[in-house]
């Protein structure tokens, strides 16, 4: 019963079957990818992040109170 089935269906009917099975599979493999891109990136992004706010609190570390003091001084309103 489904080998008649299968068999009533001409040739070119497969192949384009086949091509669209293909360009859907193509196509959700790049937008997998293209998402795995994106979160690396961000993942990327936050790493400098947290990377420039360390060096940020270890110069404010390694400095005196008067200069910490200094620094801030310019950032208050008068």
């Amino acid at each position: 019963m489904i080998a008649l089935l299968i068999n009533a269906i001409p040739a070119p009917v497969w192949a384009a079957l086949a091509g669209m099975l293909g360009i859907a599979a193509a196509w959700l493999t790049g937008r997998r990818s293209g998402s795995v891109a994106a979160r690396n990136k961000a993942v990327q992004k936050q790493l400098d992040e947290m990377q420039k706010a360390k060096d940020a609190r270890d110069e404010v570390d390694s400095i005196s109170g008067d200069d910490v003091s200094k620094r801030l001084h310019k950032w208050n309103r008068k």
